[in-house]
């Protein structure tokens, strides 16, 4: 009996560990931003291929119309490996044809984007915090890996999923919509 009962303390206490991880993007997610719920998660595919989901964690204030004006959280949970030089690369590409990039600005992000993303594997998953008129945070499985302290940047940069112009307006759409 003695067995039995240490047996079901260790499945309890394994259950509950499991229930724990499975919870810590919310929790994460909740820290960085108190009071933020998930909306629905919108999967990203190029050319066939799937590249990651992505989810967004708003305030009930959130407006994708205005997103420039709140604090929110963008989760993207990779589906395959990509390296972290590309994923710059893409992204400058895209926050581009979100608005108007000076050669200087495109340098200066480009290489801050590059120091800071770095080669993900299926599975990670990649938080940007945005905070208006103050930047970017950006944390890779929960862990800080790079601050970009530059408001017109981090508006540019989120706009790549919120903006008008982005080349992913079915996630914009489905966010807009769950919201």
């Amino acid at each position: 009996m003695h067995t039995t009962l240490r047996l079901r303390r260790v499945s309890s206490r394994a259950i509950l560990v499991a229930a724990l991880w499975a919870c810590l993007p919310v929790l994460a997610s909740q820290v960085l931003l108190p009071g933020a719920k998930p909306s629905s998660q919108q999967r990203l595919s190029v050319w066939g291929f799937d590249v990651y989901d992505a989810r967004l964690w708003v305030r009930p204030d959130f407006s994708i119309l205005k997103y420039a004006d709140h604090s929110f959280v963008l989760e993207l949970s990779y589906l395959r490996s990509l390296e972290g030089g590309a994923i710059a690369k893409r992204s400058m590409e895209e926050m581009r044809k979100v608005g108007s990039v000076s050669r200087d600005q495109e340098n200066n992000w480009l290489k801050a984007m590059q120091d800071i993303f770095p080669n993900v594997q299926k599975g990670d998953r990649l938080q940007g915090l945005y905070v208006p008129n103050v930047g970017a945070e950006f944390l890779l499985n929960d862990k800080l890996i790079g601050r970009v302290q530059d408001p017109r940047f981090a508006q540019l940069f989120f706009g790549i999923w919120m903006h008008e112009s982005t080349s992913a307006p079915a996630i914009r759409q489905a966010w807009m919509k769950g919201l």
